[in-house]
């Protein structure tokens, strides 16, 4: 008995002693436990029980101090700073916004989440590293790119940054107003099949496209501003369009929106790569034809629709105003064009908005983040 309690006291002691700082120990502890001396009599259960909890009460004491020690050092361990700017605090629907982050701990997840006035959740991104090293006296910059929907609500929102999701910032930002244009497309018989009938090959592919369309990479190819990619500025339809499609049969297709901008130009038309950036898809589809889609910077991709023929690779490094393929009118169409699309995080994005300005201005934002600590 009297082994087995020595024994048990000395390893709970060892235990706590190891499993906190030195200093701490002796701050906790203010007066010396004295032995336990257990003689060698007949007791009851009682006071064995008495005995017993008098014997390990000091451990208990001590173990108690060194938690409260414990807790208040971590409690007031000091949190990371952080500094965050916007490329513009107002934008339309369509347009990107650049979300700036400084951090002394660049290890972590960090999201950029837009809000519309009624906080509902409309679009979202993922943080990358602007400098792959730390500067500032440790701080590690960071950029976001997100596109406000086409179909986003006109008024106040606000963007919501999050590590681990943990909410650590809550930026003001304005969705500014925009109207866009309405239209409704005849479709012949095997146009109208193409798009009502259930298709299993159809299905597939729109889950491969959206799973490369939400991918957030590492690389930054290009930073804009982007090329036309095609001379001609004949468009048959424009970006945000409401449409209705008319089936052959009369019947009229729930609303949809058009998510890129069309350019009326003959099969054959070289259409070349709006910026630097890796092919990550170069095959056929069965809406959209011969397709080419190019990843220009995390989250951010251009694509290029009803293609007759496929000039580039997967994996291959495409240069601004190199040729990606020839126009055509291949997958579902009423007639020869090509089909140009920008998407950000998965949002159709506006591909006008990135021919006039960078896509990202690092220098900007990472002053913008600079004059953000200073004001």
């Amino acid at each position: 008995m009297r082994k087995g309690l020595y024994s048990l006291i000395l390893f709970i002691s060892l235990l706590l002693f190891l499993g906190c700082s030195r200093d701490n120990a002796q701050a906790a502890i203010t007066e010396q436990v004295e032995p336990v001396v257990v003689e060698e009599v007949e007791v009851s259960h009682e006071s064995m029980d008495s005995a017993l909890a008098s014997a390990i009460a000091p451990v208990v004491n001590l173990y108690e101090k060194l938690v409260y020690l414990a807790f208040n050092r971590v409690s007031q361990a000091p949190m990371p700073l952080y500094r965050f700017a916007l490329s513009e605090d107002q934008a339309r629907p369509g347009e990107p916004v650049s979300v700036g982050l400084g951090t002394e701990d660049g290890m972590r997840r960090y999201r950029a989440l837009l809000f519309d006035s009624r906080d509902r959740r409309i679009a979202r991104a993922v943080f990358f590293d602007l400098d792959s090293d730390p500067i500032d006296g440790g701080f590690v910059y960071k950029a976001a790119i997100i596109a406000v929907p086409s179909t986003a609500l006109v008024g106040d929102a606000l963007i919501r940054i999050e590590v681990d999701d943990e909410v650590i910032a809550e930026l003001p930002f304005t969705i500014s107003e925009r109207e866009f244009h309405a239209e409704t497309i005849d479709l012949n018989p095997s146009a109208s099949a193409l798009r009502t009938t259930p298709d299993p090959r159809r299905t597939t592919e729109s889950q491969q496209l959206w799973a490369i369309l939400n991918r957030t990479g590492t690389e930054v190819y290009s930073s804009g501003p982007f090329i036309r990619p095609v001379t001609s500025t004949r468009r048959t339809s424009i970006y945000g369009s409401r449409r209705l499609f008319r089936y052959s049969d009369g019947s009229i297709s729930e609303p949809a929106v058009h998510a890129g901008v069309d350019y009326g130009v003959p099969t054959g038309t070289e259409v070349v790569a709006s910026g630097k950036g890796l092919a990550v898809f170069a095959r056929e589809r069965l809406i959209t034809g011969y397709t080419v889609i190019l990843e220009h910077m995390p989250g951010v991709y251009s694509l290029y629709y009803h293609l007759d023929n496929i000039a580039v690779e997967e994996g291959e490094i495409v240069e601004a105003g190199q040729v990606v393929g020839l126009s055509g009118a291949t997958g579902l169409v009423t007639g020869p064009h090509l089909h140009w699309e920008i998407r950000v995080s998965g949002e159709n994005a506006d591909p006008d908005a990135f021919l006039t300005r960078p896509i990202l201005d690092k220098d900007d934002l990472i002053n913008r983040i600079r004059d953000e600590d200073n004001s």
